[in-house]
């Protein structure tokens, strides 16, 4: 046996050595998640075995971690795919630009459930964007993707920098090809990220969110405009705060139009799966 095969053999006895018939039910009923392949092992345990297993990682160059990584994700379990996004999170400060390759591999082939998502996105890819800002717009792609797990990542993915402070245009760029597609859990990705946008730049998501509002979907509409001021969302409701797209005209009553902002919706994405699910309102929470 390879050194590779007691440690992924290590791995799999102590995650089945926690699983809980009962937890796995109750995240059945409570998610709406498939639990086929799903043991039942609560986060804070997966993510301890997690942890106490990548010492042995540690040591090794970063692309022999992720073959190990793969070899786990092929398996299809539930339990080892999270243990491999805490993994890649305690991998972030080695990744260099050329392992983005790697890791939207993740997101694209590997990812089935909004949970999965979002937290890959967020501790992951979140984490690699942060370090690596000039990749960031590679996110761009992904929203035209038909996997509504990419496309929900290209909003998603962009939160961690967003509330750093950066990646605004890349932000709002994103809502664009985004702004139509008809997936309840794109709308949810897309309108999340508006709203965490809004808490550092919240005049330019104002106008943005007004500019749009008769072309965006009723469930990103609210997500967007969550952390707003009451009186704001008020206007933004209101039938007499819509602004044209690139008319400038000011509406009544609004903040100044920022300078900076100035966005076209002619070349909207208009693409999307149907299928619905709950999703959380704020940073990504794996049940516990």
């Amino acid at each position: 046996m390879t050194t590779t095969d007691r440690l992924l053999e290590s791995v799999t006895t102590e995650l089945r050595q926690h699983a809980d018939p009962a937890y796995r039910a109750l995240v059945r009923d409570r998610y709406s998640m498939n639990v086929e392949n799903f043991w039942g092992v609560r986060t804070p345990a997966i993510r301890k075995i997690a942890d106490k297993h990548y010492q042995c990682l540690k040591p090794l160059p970063i692309d022999q971690r992720l073959t190990w990584c793969h070899q786990l994700l092929e398996t299809g379990i539930y339990e080892h795919k999270i243990t491999v996004f805490r993994w890649g999170h305690l991998c972030r400060e080695d990744f260099s630009g050329k392992h983005l390759k790697a890791l939207t591999k993740w997101l694209d082939q590997y990812v089935d459930d909004w949970i999965d998502c979002d937290d890959l996105c967020i501790h992951v890819l979140g984490e690699f964007f942060v370090r690596h800002p000039n990749r960031a717009k590679e996110t761009i792609k992904w929203t035209r993707s038909k996997n509504r797990w990419m496309r929900r990542g290209a909003a998603v993915a962009i939160i961690l920098p967003v509330r750093k402070g950066a990646q605004l245009e890349l932000a709002l760029d994103i809502a664009d090809r985004l702004l139509e597609d008809t997936d309840d859990l794109v709308q949810k990705g897309y309108g999340w990220l508006l709203k965490e946008a809004s808490k550092a730049h919240q005049a330019e998501v104002f106008h943005y969110v007004i500019n749009q509002k008769n072309a965006m979907p009723r469930t990103a509409f609210r997500y967007a405009l969550e952390k707003m001021p009451e009186k704001l969302k008020r206007q933004a409701r209101s039938k007499d705060s819509f602004q044209p797209p690139n008319t400038g005209m000011q509406a009544t009553g609004l903040p100044p139009r920022p300078s900076r902002l100035s966005r076209s919706s002619s070349d909207l994405i208009r693409e999307g799966s149907g299928n619905t699910h709950p999703t959380p309102d704020a940073e990504a929470v794996r049940p516990s």
